[in-house]
């Protein structure tokens, strides 16, 4: 079976082999959309109190905005190669600053009920389900209670789900989108999850779905699409 050790070599070689270039320069739109809908309404010197983790945050395209905004910023990920670009990128481009660490979703090296929000944009789609279950478990305990958890994902109505190419290891979860005719190709591990399935992984680690939003974007005319589920929800009790 895919392991999430083949993501984790994989995006450590694209950072390696390509820079800065392996990934997007700004933020995610929803994820701006879900930090200004909850906390935008501070004043900035209370936002400092605020603490967001980002899992998977690569080379920092998204924390250099949530440090500017003035929240308190942590930045996970895998390779220390992309780590290295978004301290140079944070510190040097931006002249922000944040808490970045590098290890793994599923083994989260941080104090039980520490953070207000987890955010994830397309990392965790990279994770069969046995280890997405084990990262929604450890994002679960990092949260403080009624805490949030933003997260971005590829869903099953995108066209590469049935025409990836690659070897399914489970219902959902294919080894690498090896068709070159479909966006987001040599990826490596890609996961394509529904509406329903998302409800039920989520209901089963104790997050509570309070939005799902789906993103459409097309390519190649409208020949190929590929959607996303932008998914907020709050650690239950």
């Amino acid at each position: 079976m895919t392991t999430l050790n083949d993501s984790i070599d994989r995006f450590d070689q694209l950072f390696r082999e390509h820079g800065a270039r392996a990934q997007r320069s700004y933020p995610n739109e929803s994820m701006i959309q879900f930090v200004a809908s909850n906390w935008f309404s501070l004043e900035f010197e209370q936002r400092k109190t605020i603490r967001i983790l980002e899992v998977g945050c690569g080379s920092g395209a998204n924390l250099w905005m949530l440090a500017k905004e003035g929240f308190s910023v942590f930045g996970l990920d895998s390779s220390e190669a992309g780590l290295e670009i978004a301290r140079v990128h944070l510190q040097g481009k931006w002249g922000v600053q944040a808490n970045l660490e590098c290890g793994s979703v599923t083994a989260l090296h941080y104090e039980t009920d520490f953070f207000d929000a987890v955010i994830d944009v397309v990392t965790l789609q990279h994770l069969n389900l046995n280890d997405s279950v084990s990262a929604l478990s450890e994002i679960r305990r990092v949260l403080k209670p009624g805490g949030l958890f933003f997260s971005y994902r590829i869903s099953d109505c995108s066209s590469a789900f049935l025409n990836s190419g690659g070897k399914f290891v489970d219902a959902v979860t294919v080894d690498n989108v090896a068709n070159t005719q479909m966006p987001l190709h040599s990826n490596g591990p890609m996961s394509f999850w529904g509406a329903s399935l998302a409800r039920k992984m989520y209901l089963e680690q104790g997050l509570a779905i309070e939005s799902l939003e789906r993103v459409s974007r097309s390519y190649g005319n409208g020949t190929t699409c590929v959607e996303y589920l932008a998914i907020s929800a709050k650690k239950t009790d």
